[in-house]
């Protein structure tokens, strides 16, 4: 009885193993690649309104606000919910700021072929420019 519980267990448990294995290569074949890298992305589409720094541009734009606020002092989890708001359009606007101005611009930045992953984007910005880390 008691051999017939460890086959039935081992049984079970390299069958949960393959499932988990073939569940994770079905999401690396579902993994986007995109044709820029965050660096590039940043470079390319960002510094103009949020600084070579993140640091933010305090030029005022045509409806008196800062044209790009500053990157460098927002923690991860800020950065992740604002860019997955402007990505999706501000549906869920979880952030709470304004974001019209960069919906339109992601727009560009789409057709532009520069598209990017939120938490990977939300990282690099963090990860090289966060001033209270």
């Amino acid at each position: 009885m008691i051999k017939l519980s460890i086959s039935l267990l081992a049984a079970t448990a390299l069958l949960m193993f393959n499932a988990c294995s073939d569940s994770s290569q079905t999401k690396k074949e579902e993994a986007t690649t995109y044709k820029y890298n965050n660096a590039q992305v940043y470079e390319n589409m960002c510094v103009n309104c949020h600084g070579k720094q993140g640091e933010g541009v305090a030029e005022l734009d045509k409806n008196g606000k800062p044209k790009g606020p500053a990157l460098n002092k927002q923690e991860i989890y800020e950065l992740k919910l604002a860019i997955t708001d402007i990505k999706n359009g501000g549906l869920n606007q979880s952030s709470g700021t304004d974001h019209e101005i960069m919906e339109h611009n992601y727009k560009a930045i789409k057709k532009k072929g520069m598209d990017y992953d939120t938490d990977s984007m939300a990282e690099y910005i963090y990860n090289t420019f966060n001033i209270n880390k």
